[in-house]
C-alpha cells in the first residue's frame, strides 16, 4: 500500500511544465536533421504526440536547426507490420527513430541489432526496456496506474459485485501491467469477481461491441476497467445506449474531451490525463543530441500523469 500511495502522490503533482531541453545552452553539430517516428497504430491519441514534435520542430527552427520528420504508423497494431516499418525507416538514412513498442519480446532484438550497427535507435509512449534503445520516453507508472483504478472502483461499489477487463492488446506491456494492477487491487476483495476479459485491440468500436456483450451476458456487471485510450470510451457509448449509466462504472486510461465530458456526466468514474505531447516535445530534443554522439538528458524521461474524477475535470474540459 505504500508504494501505490507513493505514486498517487507523484501523480497528484503531474502536471509539471515541458521540459525543454531547448532552453538549454545545446550547441548541435549540424543544421539539418531528419527523423523518424513509429507509432503502434493510426489512433486519435498519437495525434498528441505528433502535436508535441510540431511544437519542438517549430521552437528549434527559430534557432536556426531545421528538423524534417517521417510519421510513419502501421494502420493496425500489428507487431510484424511495425518491423517492416522500421526495417523501411533505416534504408532512409535518418539521424535517428523512435517506435512506440507493440510488442517488445519482439522487438527487442530488431532495436539491438540496429544499435550494434549504428542506428540510433529511441522509444516513446512503450518501451521495449531491455533492448540497447537510446532512450525512452513515456509513462512507466502502469502497474500503479491499474492497481489505482481497481481500488477506485472497488470503493464505489462498497467492494462487492461482478466486473470485467477490457484488456486492450495483449502484447503491449503497458496495457497488461494496467491488467495486472487492477486484478491484484481487486484480488484484495473476496467478494468481487472479475467475470469477463476481453482483448480490444486499442479499438473504440471493438470495445463497445464487447461491452454491448457484456451487458446482456452479465446481469449484475457493476464495473469495467478499459486500460487504453479507446477502451472506456467504448464502454461509456455502450453503457449511455444501455441506459446503464451509474449502474455499470467505468474507470480506465481515456483522455480526450469525449471521455472528460463522460466523466462530467459520471459515466467514467476515474481516468488518466497524460502529457502526451511532450512525449514527442522530448523525444525531438534528445533525439538530436544522440544524433550528435551525445548523452540524452535522461536515459529513461518518465513523464507523470493525473487522475481525472469529477472532482478535479472541469480543468480538462474544453470551455
Amino acid at each position: 500500500m505504500k508504494k501505490i500511495l507513493v505514486a498517487i502522490v507523484a501523480l497528484v503533482l503531474a502536471l509539471a511544465p515541458i521540459m525543454s531541453v531547448a532552453a538549454e545552452a545545446v550547441q548541435y553539430a549540424k543544421t539539418e536533421y531528419h527523423l523518424v517516428f513509429i507509432p503502434k497504430l493510426v489512433h486519435e491519441w498519437y495525434e498528441d504526440v505528433k502535436a508535441g514534435i510540431d511544437t519542438a520542430v517549430a521552437e528549434l527552427a527559430a534557432q536556426g536547426i531545421t528538423v524534417t520528420y517521417s510519421w510513419d504508423p502501421p494502420t493496425d497494431a500489428v507487431v510484424t507490420d511495425q518491423i517492416a516499418k522500421i526495417e523501411g525507416a533505416v534504408a532512409t538514412n535518418p539521424d535517428a527513430i523512435s517506435i512506440a513498442v507493440i510488442d517488445a519480446s519482439a522487438t527487442t532484438s530488431v532495436v539491438n541489432e540496429l544499435v550494434a550497427s549504428g542506428v540510433k535507435m529511441c522509444t516513446f509512449d512503450c518501451d521495449a526496456p531491455d533492448s540497447n534503445r537510446f532512450y525512452y520516453c513515456g509513462h512507466a507508472g502502469n502497474y500503479d496506474d491499474g492497481f489505482y483504478m481497481g481500488e477506485t472502483l472497488a470503493k464505489q461499489l462498497d467492494y462487492k459485485g461482478e466486473v470485467a477487463v477490457l484488456a486492450g492488446t495483449l502484447s503491449a506491456g503497458n496495457h497488461q501491467d494496467r491488467v495486472k494492477g487492477f486484478k491484484a487491487a481487486i484480488a484484495q476483495y473476496p467478494d468481487m469477481t472479475i467475470v469477463a476479459e476481453q482483448a480490444d485491440n486499442d479499438s473504440v468500436e471493438t470495445a463497445l461491441d464487447v461491452m454491448e456483450g457484456w451487458i446482456s451476458a452479465y446481469p449484475n456487471l457493476k464495473g469495467v476497467i478499459g486500460v487504453n485510450a479507446a477502451s472506456p470510451i467504448g464502454a461509456a457509448r455502450a453503457v449511455t445506449d444501455a441506459g446503464k449509466v451509474g449502474q455499470i462504472l467505468i474507470v480506465g486510461m481515456a483522455e480526450n474531451q469525449e471521455a472528460m465530458e463522460y466523466v462530467k456526466s459520471g459515466t467514467i468514474l476515474c481516468t488518466l490525463k497524460q502529457q502526451v505531447p511532450t512525449y514527442g516535445y522530448n523525444s525531438v530534443f534528445n533525439m538530436l543530441l544522440i544524433a550528435d554522439g551525445k548523452e540524452p538528458t535522461v536515459k529513461v524521461d518518465e513523464i507523470p500523469a493525473i487522475y481525472v474524477t469529477s472532482e478535479n475535470v472541469d480543468q480538462f474540459l474544453t470551455k
